[in-house]
């Protein structure tokens, strides 16, 4: 599942440093780039019964990069390697695992680097969607699973990733002003919640102490 999360020095309990605000950003709306993603909002809308929209996480996930590779073996039947979609076929939840494999290295196959390519403009346009919102002068980290195991197609001034972060119209200059963090790690939930417990354990052992 592709989120925000806020993280900013705590105002409520300044000793104590950062602070995360959850959020539910997977869930905004996907905005497609150019005409073949407006095709594959129109393909998902159907093949998810929303008549209006469609999530960004329908798109931007590992499930969401799945749903790209199905568009695209439908829209172009002569690129799909049949041993390929046989074990994208039979992969049940790891198809968009099967399809990131496929899309690295250095043969990869071409219906699956173009999904991977989509599914990474649409990651960069998000990312500089909450960078606008946000104006995080102090940083904006990018983590998760999708970064990186997905570095090559985020990393780069030319890569899918930060041509569509940075396409923002005329307000394209403000985003120099905010340094942008891939982080490599994937275990941050873990830490956070290492970090959450010892605030607590010092919390409980300062109020019961004698």
């Amino acid at each position: 599942v592709w989120e925000n999360v806020f993280l900013t020095t705590s105002s409520l309990h300044p000793d104590d440093g950062y602070e995360c605000y959850p959020t539910e950003g997977g869930h905004v709306d996907f905005v497609p780039r150019d005409a073949l993603q407006v095709k594959l909002l129109n393909y998902l809308k159907q093949k998810f019964d929303q008549p209006n929209r469609i999530s960004v996480e329908r798109v931007v996930s590992g499930i969401g990069l799945a749903n790209i590779y199905e568009f695209l073996a439908k829209e172009f039947p002569k690129l799909v390697n049949k041993d390929i979609h046989s074990e994208f076929e039979n992969a049940g939840a790891l198809q968009g695992k099967v399809v990131g494999v496929n899309a690295n290295g250095d043969s990869p196959d071409e219906l699956c680097k173009k999904a991977m390519d989509i599914m990474m403009s649409a990651y960069g346009a998000e990312t500089g969607n909450c960078a606008l919102k946000y104006i995080p002068t102090g940083g904006l980290y990018v983590s998760g699973g999708l970064t990186p195991k997905n570095i090559q197609f985020i990393k780069g001034e030319d890569s899918p990733f930060m041509k569509a972060y940075k396409d923002k119209g005329r307000m394209s200059g403000l985003l120099d002003s905010v340094p942008l963090f891939a982080v490599m790690v994937e275990d941050l939930g873990l830490r956070g919640a290492r970090v959450c417990a010892l605030r607590e354990y010092n919390s409980m052992k300062n109020t019961f102490s004698v």
